[in-house]
């Protein structure tokens, strides 16, 4: 027998309860949206955030210790180099102190996500793998990557990338990802991986390859500087599409970034950028 009375006071019952419970809930929501939001996606790292008042920066730079114009290091243990130029002035402008430590090219990616050092300013192109991993500055510089032979080979860049030869690349460079991407296309060469892309373009000058992949950044300069080098090759052709450089930083480290992205658009607005690439023959 259906009883009103019971069925009503279930009714205000439940009511009651979803009342409180919304109550509860919408409390706990307030409360999270009161907490403060996180500025990164990444957890906090050395230089998410600003430094305390009087603290100093310490900057541990990474770079390639033979890439000229852009990084090289001297007999005497000093760097120098466009890159090495840029690095200090960002450094001179904020009153940071730079720790300079070349590294293995290869894996200087891995050493800037593991803490060994905290940006790579060394031709470091801006490219979508890396980006997956690092986080980059805004770019400052432009190039393409060549195919490159002694001047008495006439071969066309087909004939020399199915010669089943050598082609020279540096290692862990991106004309070492183009060399991957070519083979994996169907081309028929050996890739002769060295450790910088001078060191290619001696195994090219050597005979020990028949080509060289390099890019534009590196070899102009470096035959300006080197006539006689200039005179035994030649360019057989552009690879691909133009890539930049950028300054690569850890994800987490924004506050880093913002710095140097700061300084950097400020100085490649200035006469002094101008003064820096003819410096480094790189105008």
């Amino acid at each position: 027998m259906w009883d009103g009375g019971t069925m009503v006071g279930r009714y205000v019952a439940v009511l009651l309860l979803g009342l409180l419970m919304g109550s509860l809930l919408g409390y706990g929501i307030a409360g999270l949206s009161q907490a403060p939001a996180r500025e990164c996606l990444y957890e906090p790292g050395k230089f998410t955030y600003p430094p305390k008042e009087g603290q100093e920066v310490v900057v541990v730079y990474g770079f390639d210790a033979n890439y000229p114009p852009f990084t090289v290091m001297q007999p005497n243990g000093t760097p120098v180099g466009f890159d090495v130029d840029v690095m200090n002035l960002i450094a001179k402008k904020y009153g940071w102190r730079i720790v300079y430590k070349p590294w293995d090219w290869s894996t200087i990616v891995t050493a800037l996500e593991n803490g060994d050092i905290d940006v790579i300013a060394s031709g470091m192109t801006f490219n979508a793998p890396r980006s997956q991993k690092i986080w980059f500055s805004v770019p400052y510089y432009s190039y393409v990557h060549q195919l490159v032979a002694l001047r008495e080979d006439r071969r066309s860049m087909e004939e020399l990338l199915n010669s089943g030869e050598y082609v020279a690349v540096q290692i862990g460079s991106t004309a070492d990802e183009w060399a991957e991407r070519l083979l994996k296309s169907g081309y028929n060469f050996k890739k002769l991986g060295l450790d910088s892309y001078v060191a290619a373009l001696q195994a090219l000058l050597d005979g020990r390859a028949s080509a060289l992949i390099t890019d534009s950044a590196f070899l102009g300069p470096y035959l300006k500087r080197n006539p006689e080098v200039e005179a035994r090759i030649r360019i057989v052709g552009e690879i691909g599409a133009p890539y930049v450089y950028a300054i690569a930083t850890r994800p987490q480290d924004k506050w880093l970034r913002d710095r140097i992205n700061e300084a950097l658009e400020e100085l490649m607005n200035s006469p002094k950028w101008n003064e820096l690439l003819r410096k480094w023959g790189l105008d």
